[in-house]
C-alpha cells in the first residue's frame, strides 16, 4: 500500500497556529505540494534562505528564488509545483482571527501590505536580507514566549518589518504600484468570486456587479490574466470543493454539495466530473 506523503509543516500545525495566532517556521524545507491548486485563510511572509520553488499564484507562473521576500494574502490560488534540494525558508503565519487584530491596531501598514507574490515583493542584498532575517528570528522568540502582552508585542515588531521593508521598497527603486483600471476590474472579480461563488457561477453575474457587458468584462479579464472569467469561477468553485473533499472527510457529499450552493448532488458530481474527470466519491477515495 502507498504511503501517505507527510503533512506539510503549516498544515499539520493548523491547531498551533489557530490558537496562538501567529508562529513563525524556521526550517521550511519543502512547500505544500498537492500537484493541484489550493487557497488558505492564512497571510504567511516568506523569506527564501536558499533554492528556489516553482509555483503559481492566480494560475500564473512565479518563481520564489533566494533573498526574495513575499506578503501573500488570504485566499489566493497557490499551487507549488517544484523545489530544489537546497531549498530553505522562514514563514511567518498568521491566523484569521491574528489578521483581524492586526487590521484593527496598524490598518494603514496592513493595508499597504497585500502583495500578490506574483508581483514579486521584494529581492533583498545581502545587508537587507540580514537585518530582515533578524526581524523573522526576534518575531520567532517572541511568538514563543508566554506573555501577557505576546500579542502586543507581535504587532509592535510586524510594524517595524513592513516599514522596512517599506523603506527597502523605496531604496532599491520599486515603486508604489497603483493599479490600472483594467487591473481594478480583475481585483474586483475575484473578490467578488471568493464572496458570491456560492450563489452563482454565471459570468453575466459578475458583470452586472461591475456594471460592464459580459462580452467587454470577458475580454477584460482575458487579457489581464490570460484565461477567461468562466475558467477562473469553476476552477474557484473546484478547489474548494477537493479543499473540502480532501480535508473534511466527516462531510458527506450532500452536505458539500449543499455548502458550494448546487441545487443537488446530481448537478455537482456533473460538474465535478466534468473540470477534473472524477466523481467526488472517487477524487475523495484517490486522496
Amino acid at each position: 500500500m502507498e504511503q501517505k506523503r507527510p503533512l506539510h509543516p503549516i498544515l499539520a500545525q493548523a491547531d498551533e497556529i489557530a490558537e496562538r495566532g501567529l508562529v513563525v517556521f524556521d526550517d521550511i524545507r519543502s512547500m505544500p505540494l498537492y500537484d493541484e491548486p489550493y487557497t488558505t485563510d492564512l497571510m504567511t511572509i516568506s523569506i527564501n534562505l536558499s533554492g528556489w520553488v516553482k509555483a503559481e499564484c492566480d494560475m500564473r507562473p512565479v518563481v520564489f528564488q533566494p533573498h526574495d521576500l513575499a506578503v501573500v494574502t488570504p485566499h489566493h490560488i497557490l499551487c507549488a509545483r517544484e523545489s530544489s534540494a537546497d531549498y530553505h525558508a522562514m514563514i511567518i503565519v498568521l491566523s484569521p482571527r491574528f489578521q483581524e487584530e492586526m487590521k484593527h491596531h496598524y490598518p494603514d501598514i496592513y493595508h499597504d501590505n497585500h502583495h500578490y507574490i506574483y508581483r514579486q515583493d521584494i529581492n533583498l542584498n545581502d545587508r537587507q536580507f540580514q537585518r530582515i532575517v533578524d526581524i523573522f528570528r526576534l518575531l520567532r522568540n517572541v511568538s514563543r514566549e508566554e506573555h501577557p502582552r505576546r500579542s502586543a508585542m507581535l504587532g509592535d515588531l510586524l510594524e517595524v518589518l513592513f516599514l522596512q521593508l517599506q523603506a527597502y521598497r523605496q531604496e532599491n527603486g520599486i515603486e508604489t504600484h497603483s493599479p490600472s483600471l483594467r487591473e481594478g476590474i480583475f481585483t474586483s472579480f475575484y473578490h467578488a468570486v471568493e464572496q458570491h461563488y456560492r450563489e452563482s457561477r454565471e459570468v453575466r453575474f459578475y458583470a452586472d456587479l461591475q456594471h460592464l457587458s459580459p462580452k467587454h468584462f470577458a475580454t477584460i479579464i482575458k487579457q489581464q490574466t490570460g484565461i477567461n472569467a468562466l475558467q477562473w469561477i469553476n476552477s474557484y468553485v473546484i478547489i474548494q470543493a477537493k479543499s473540502m473533499l480532501r480535508h473534511h472527510r466527516q462531510m458527506t457529499i450532500q452536505e458539500i454539495t449543499n455548502h458550494l450552493g448546487f441545487p443537488d448532488q446530481a448537478t455537482f458530481s456533473r460538474f465535478f466530473k466534468t473540470n477534473t474527470g472524477l466523481s467526488p466519491t472517487e477524487y475523495r477515495e484517490q486522496n
